[in-house]
């Protein structure tokens, strides 16, 4: 019995030394990845101080902004600190110009449906192949979301008398009154994927859209220095898509447009108004997205500037993780 007593206490013993060994090596995994999404944390920093470092430069050098500038390079380099320990842990930076993109939030203007930007959304939509029932659950969703805008004024859109209002005909086709519910009636969107919970949209819509459009807190012009073939068609009524790739193919060659005078000129279309583009040669919205990858994880982060080209960019907001 003693014997037996013996082993037993020894066994015991052994599984409570288990026990706390596998809380210890999990304590200090815990530790260990905390440790590591700390400095994740500030060497991502880094990344996104120095884009704002090259955006500051950059508008110094060229108040344009073009595809062939320094940001629009990507940076691929060892990351270093605690993770460079590791081996193989690589930090990754990429800088986009948000007004390359067609802005949603162009869609609307003191709380109504601007018809125009509608339009052009709209023919931006047919051109990707997306279905005009998702364009429609798209713009209304926007409509929605920012429809509280508090500098809305009903008179500054009275129609002549006799006259057909266009944003009441764009307000119609939608299903929405003429102005839009002061309360936001959907979350506001951050991110072109915030729409796949928009009802009448699916992810196949959103993948053909992720690459030409954003959502910005304020409204924008169109860069025709970045944009799109597609989406410059669809800011020039009357542009055909060939032709604005045959535009942009001389831009890319090195012939940048130096201002919007210069980019109508080029666009030989004599009857347009071309003082009612809604495009330019600038851009004061970028995103800025860094990944730290080492051989265990990934480490997201993205960051949305506002470069007024008098200051240091400005962070509106930050997200971590995918």
């Amino acid at each position: 019995m003693a014997v037996v007593s013996a082993l037993f206490i020894v066994a015991l013993i052994a599984a409570l030394a288990a026990v706390m060994m596998n809380r210890q090596s999990a304590a200090i995994r815990d530790t260990q990845g905390e440790q590591s999404r700390v400095q994740a944390r500030w060497l991502l920093r880094g990344e996104l101080g120095a884009a704002q470092q090259l955006l500051r430069a950059e508008a110094t050098r060229d108040p344009t902004t073009r595809l062939d500038g320094a940001w629009s390079r990507p940076s691929v380099r060892p990351a270093g600190g605690l993770l460079a320990v590791e081996g193989g842990a690589r930090l990754v930076s990429e800088i986009s110009d948000e007004q390359g993109k067609y802005n949603l939030r162009n869609l609307v203007e003191r709380g109504r449906i601007d018809p125009i930007e509608l339009g052009i959304f709209q023919r931006l939509c047919a051109s990707l192949g997306v279905p005009a029932t998702a364009s429609q659950a798209i713009a209304r969703r926007i409509a929605l979301s920012f429809g509280d805008d508090e500098s809305a004024t009903s008179g500054s859109f009275a129609p002549q008398e006799g006259a057909v209002d266009p944003a009441a005909a764009a307000a119609a086709s939608l299903g929405l009154p003429l102005d839009l519910p002061r309360q936001p009636r959907a979350p506001r969107p951050r991110a072109v994927e915030d729409l796949l919970a928009t009802a009448g949209v699916d992810a196949a819509a959103v993948a053909r859209l992720a690459p030409f459009v954003t959502v910005l807190p304020f409204r924008t012009w169109i860069n025709a220095n970045t944009a799109s073939a597609e989406l410059v068609a669809a800011g020039v009524p009357g542009l055909s898509l060939e032709r604005a790739r045959e535009l942009l193919a001389a831009r890319d060659r090195g012939q940048w447009f130096i201002n919007t005078g210069d980019f109508s000129n080029r666009l030989q279309l004599p009857e347009l108004d071309t003082l009612a583009l809604r495009i330019g040669v600038t851009s004061n919205w970028f995103r800025v997205a860094s990944m730290l990858e080492t051989p265990r994880t990934k480490f997201l982060q993205t960051v949305l500037l506002l470069d007024d080209k008098a200051s240091l960019p400005r962070v509106m907001w930050l997200r971590e993780g995918a």
